[in-house]
């Protein structure tokens, strides 16, 4: 058992502590906890400030772009790293197809020592955006500003942003049918997670230090290895990441803003399966599935190819 499945293993098993953060309703509820901002966030952190030096909002420098259609209503966006070609392979291979008359795929990374193959499959796939920061676990808050500020910037007929990562299967069907139902104002839509406690072990990757965050309880939050979220709400969180104290976690950190900003989160089931069944985006939550056993679930789903 590598780190990876120890860790969801102990994640899964912090029922206790599950049971107690069931017990917090402020932080169950979809309501904000106070209806000034800044006074929601002093409640989450009742010990940190904003970082003055705070740069997440900023627009980031572009080096490849993609090629994409005129006036697209909608793009899904595949975070990925530099080194990760076997994994944009087997989604060009399979999926990505589908997904493309939807909404363009297009996969994101940020700079890394492999980066040199981006940006041969640029020229070859015009399908790459990549951004001048450094790529890292840690900065995935970044990745998601800068994709914001991205479509917000430069791409003003998209309505819809969809984000995934890229070793996920994606069911072009569902997602179609998903964005036939029209929706307004600002929203999230994607698995919404309730009473989940902060982790304490300071070897595991989603820890978070008490000195980061000191509540015992994460508020309403949307799993983030795939969500859909309006035009509106992205202009939110870019608005609001920098008034916010950093959290390393990007989906806890977005899940804060939310529950101050009246972001709408909406929960769907279909969003981080881990059974090749009634999904929406297929992803195995216990560890990372390699390219070729993608390829083997891909292969096992007929109705998909």
């Amino acid at each position: 058992m590598d780190v990876f499945q120890l860790a969801n293993y102990l994640e899964r098993s912090l029922l206790p502590l599950r049971v107690l953060c069931y017990t917090q309703n402020d932080l169950l509820s979809v309501k904000p906890l106070r209806s000034d901002p800044s006074e929601c966030v002093r409640h989450y952190f009742p010990n940190r400030l904003p970082d003055p030096s705070c740069t997440l909002s900023e627009e980031q420098k572009i080096l490849i772009r993609p090629k994409l259609p005129e006036l697209p209503r909608r793009i899904l966006f595949i975070r990925t790293a530099p080194g990760s070609i076997d994994y944009r392979s087997f989604i060009r291979d399979t999926w990505k197809t589908q997904v493309d008359p939807y909404a363009p795929v297009v996969f994101v990374s940020a700079v890394g020592t492999n980066s040199g193959t981006l940006k041969a499959e640029a020229e070859q796939f015009g399908d790459i955006l990549q951004f001048d920061f450094a790529d890292s676990y840690h900065n995935l808050s970044l990745k998601m500003m800068a994709i914001y500020g991205f479509v917000l910037n430069e791409m003003p007929s998209v309505h819809d942003i969809i984000v995934t990562n890229d070793d996920t299967i994606v069911n072009a069907t569902a997602l179609a049918e998903l964005l036939l139902t029209r929706k307004t104002d600002s929203w999230m839509l994607g698995k919404v997670t309730r009473g989940y406690p902060r982790l304490f072990m300071p070897w595991l990757p989603w820890h978070v230090p008490g000195d980061m965050y000191s509540q015992l309880c994460y508020p309403r939050f949307i799993q983030g290895s795939s969500f859909i979220l309006s035009r509106k709400a992205a202009r939110v969180l870019l608005d609001n990441i920098c008034k916010t104290p950093f959290v390393q976690l990007d989906d806890i950190l977005m899940g804060i803003i939310a529950s101050c900003t009246r972001l709408k989160l909406l929960n769907h089931d279909g969003f981080d399966k881990h059974t090749a069944s009634n999904f929406v985006v297929y992803h195995y939550q216990y560890y990372r599935h390699t390219p070729q056993q993608l390829r083997q679930v891909w292969s096992s789903i007929p109705h998909l190819h």
